[in-house]
């Protein structure tokens, strides 16, 4: 038996959420096509081939500009020196930016975590454009102990990295049962759902400034469990967009929130959300620390 925490790190939608969950076969974390989806350390747990992978799903890297997008990237980047490899993705599409560079710097701090470069979205390339980006690649970004070209989308390449990864797996440890697939909370799950189907069905200037909070659960011995959910946003017209003409939008959220939910915990439940507004709550620090979003330094 070998096991290692893995750390995944990259810009913000490079596909780390969605590779995760390929690798797990579950859905560990919510994935949208909008930049800095994750907001948290997530882990996602592969046993295979009686070795136990442990993936950290972490906040796209970037330059922050508010203390939410500060404690997303502190985060990640705390991450690095506490595990035994690190997968820097790349979106393949894309010609290596700034912003990559910026996550490479933060990579290199951590000098004895061994790093592996995963080429994502390969799906796009040709074999051309591959070399081409390989090049790219050493001349922009250095060494890697390992380079492994995928797509996680659509689950190519995957065996591959897991050989890549291997070797630097610990042995004879075991960390969590066969049967656990993540460490999260089924609370903690719940508000990522709602967030979700928001990120889903709303315009580009919502996305981050949602907060999902559970204020009440009533357990209930006969009949449905009743869930109450806050969603807070930064401005009365992000308000008026997610509720919707007539409420609508705010009930397809719920609709769909409610069907995963019940899927989830195995029984029927009530679902009812609320949209409130807190001015500028991603700068506020007693706000982002009541939703769990600083921590507290040592």
């Amino acid at each position: 038996m070998k096991a290692g925490f893995i750390a995944v790190v990259g810009r913000p939608n490079v596909g780390k959420s969605t590779l995760i969950n390929k690798l797990v076969s579950e859905k560990v974390a919510i994935v949208s096509d909008k930049a800095g989806t994750t907001r948290d350390n997530i882990k996602g747990i592969l046993n295979f081939n009686d070795n136990q992978y442990i993936f950290i799903d972490t906040p796209g890297i970037h330059k922050a500009k508010h203390l939410l997008g500060e404690y997303m990237t502190n985060s990640a980047i705390r991450v690095l020196k506490d595990v035994d490899i690190i997968l820097f993705i790349l979106d393949g599409s894309q010609e290596i930016s700034t912003g990559d560079q910026f996550v490479m710097e933060k990579v290199k701090e951590a000098r004895r975590t061994p790093r592996i470069l995963v080429i994502n979205k390969i799906d796009k390339l040709n074999e051309e454009q591959l070399r081409v980006k390989r090049k790219e690649i050493e001349e922009k970004l250095g060494s890697f102990d390992g380079i492994v070209e995928i797509s996680g989308q659509y689950a190519i390449g995957l065996p591959k990295l897991l050989e890549e990864i291997e070797p630097f797996l610990e042995e004879g440890i075991k960390y969590y049962p066969d049967d656990m697939y993540t460490d999260i909370s089924v609370y903690k799950i719940i508000t990522e759902i709602v967030r979700e189907k928001i990120l889903l069905k709303t315009r580009d200037e919502i996305p981050h400034s949602v907060a999902i909070e559970i204020l009440n659960v009533e357990k209930r011995e006969k009949g449905k469990d009743k869930f109450d959910i806050n969603i807070y946003v930064e401005r009365d017209s992000q308000k008026g967009i997610i509720i919707g003409k007539g409420g609508r939008l705010l009930k397809q959220i719920g609709e769909e929130a409610r069907h995963e939910i019940e899927e989830l915990i195995g029984e029927p439940i009530f679902l009812t959300l609320w949209v409130k507004v807190k001015d500028d709550w991603r700068k506020k620090k007693p706000f982002l620390k009541e939703m769990g979003y600083v921590e507290e330094k040592n």
